[in-house]
């Protein structure tokens, strides 16, 4: 079996063979290779087609069938759902980015959009449920910032200042939501270094996001994280015309 898929090179050798045969029908998914409402192939056919057995592609359409991108009906087959009306966040990342690694420039501006709806939100909260810890988290992160002049480097940075304002705000679900796309971070943080509109500024924007969150004054609070956001989603849409491909190694 390994063989043959070395020879068609549709899937690299691997112990997880069922997690390639997954991500590889993710793809086509949400793609639109297979538009929702689509009968995917049986699964003989897809094994012979991917060159693995059986067995390999029903553990592909268990994960698939638990981000709901499929839906198996016995007696009829397997449906291609709308994911937009059923899988979660956990595909933004696939979303985000073709596997010819062109950046969806428009699923992008949709996550800072909510990014800034949410932030603003967490950070009143913040101003409202911090303690002492949080405010020293707040303070450690910004004080690193403010040495940092790597952009990548500040890019986490701010993503660990996001992470912490959510701690503060006592709410488990902004986190959850950051999880989801911390791996599209990950994986084109040159890309996203466009979000930064100047290290000092956004660092400046920050202290003072602190202290409005010690003092305790919630509607400052939300008011600099919209302006932080907003200049970030003005930034981006500037940059698009100019740059739609991540940086190369």
């Amino acid at each position: 079996m390994v063989a043959a898929v070395r020879k068609k090179k549709t899937l690299a050798p691997s112990p997880k063979l069922g997690t390639q045969v997954a991500e590889l029908l993710k793809r086509r998914i949400l793609s639109g290779a297979y538009a929702p409402g689509d009968m995917l192939p049986p699964e003989l056919a897809l094994a012979e087609d991917l060159a693995v057995n059986r067995f390999t592609v029903r553990e592909a359409m268990n994960q698939l069938e638990q981000l709901r991108l499929i839906e198996r009906r016995a007696g009829v087959g397997t449906e291609v759902l709308d994911y937009s009306e059923h899988a979660s966040v956990d595909v933004i990342e696939y979303l985000a980015v073709t596997p010819e690694g062109v950046v969806n420039t428009e699923v992008l501006k949709n996550l800072l959009e909510v990014a800034r709806i949410l932030s603003a939100d967490i950070a009143e909260l913040a101003a409202k449920r911090r303690n002492d810890d949080d405010l020293r988290a707040l303070d450690h992160i910004v004080a690193e910032m403010r040495s940092e002049k790597n952009l990548s480097r500040l890019l986490w940075l701010d993503f660990d200042f996001n992470w912490a304002l959510a701690g503060a705000a006592k709410n488990v679900v902004p986190r959850l939501l950051m999880n989801s796309v911390r791996g599209l971070l990950k994986k084109y943080t040159p890309y996203l270094e466009t979000l930064w509109v100047s290290p000092g500024t956004i660092t400046e924007g920050y202290e003072h996001v602190v202290e409005a969150v010690r003092s305790g004054d919630a509607e400052r609070a939300r008011s600099l994280l919209l302006w932080i956001w907003s200049s970030r989603h003005e930034r981006f849409v500037d940059s698009v015309g100019r740059k739609s491909r991540p940086p190369g190694p």
